[in-house]
């Protein structure tokens, strides 16, 4: 799966602040309201605050991921920001430094199917500090796309400055889940990989019910 398939420019922010986690979430549901992808707003808001009552969605390694289950979302969809500096997050040891928000918006048919390969995604890319690190440097909407796996058109290489950025392998879901190389136990990356799908797991145990 491509992320690209489940969001736009329209749902991406950079530079984004808020003044907490609460209304970063309502922010990022207006942008996905205004995308016409929900037909109630407030039942959609109520459903992610619901959530975030039930258990930490900071996923270690400065990502977030709120999610809302509604009827009122029409197809799979997130909206992503990418924070000016830092700001707090409720994770599992407490509130934890995030610079990286995606909220998924998922019709309930497809909570265990769609949710889980989303998550999957995201946190088998994310792992890479080279990807963190060019969607965070992105300038444009064009850049965080491309990153994500959309193919640029002549017209937007042309007038976002498209053409300069490296587009991302797609991730696949089973990279998440592979062990850290038996002969480098010590390795920078397996740490943050070991922590992000375990709090993935945790995280869907949660979305699951």
């Amino acid at each position: 799966m491509k992320l690209a398939q489940l969001t736009s420019h329209n749902l991406i922010m950079l530079d984004a602040v808020f003044d907490d986690r609460i209304t970063a979430i309502e922010t990022l549901t207006d942008k996905i309201d205004q995308a016409g992808k929900l037909t109630d707003r407030q039942m959609f808001l109520d459903a992610v605050l619901k959530r975030e009552e039930e258990g930490p969605t900071a996923l270690g390694e400065y990502l977030a991921v709120p999610h809302g289950k509604s009827e009122a979302v029409i197809e799979p969809v997130f909206a992503c920001a990418f924070v000016k500096g830092e700001m707090p997050w409720q994770g599992i040891d407490g509130d934890e430094p995030v610079n990286m928000i995606f909220l998924l918006a998922i019709p309930p048919a497809e909570a265990g199917s769609t949710h889980m390969e989303v998550l999957t995604t995201l946190t088998s890319s994310l792992v890479d500090d080279d990807f963190r690190e060019q969607l965070l440097a992105a300038s444009c909407q064009a850049e965080v796309m491309a990153l994500f796996g959309e193919e640029a058109t002549d017209d937007e290489v042309g007038t976002e400055s498209a053409s300069n950025t490296t587009s991302a392998a797609e991730p696949i879901a089973a990279a998440a889940m592979q062990e850290p190389p038996q002969e480098e136990p010590h390795n920078s990356k397996a740490y943050p990989l070991v922590l992000l799908v375990g709090c993935a797991i945790v995280f869907l145990l949660f979305a699951m019910m």
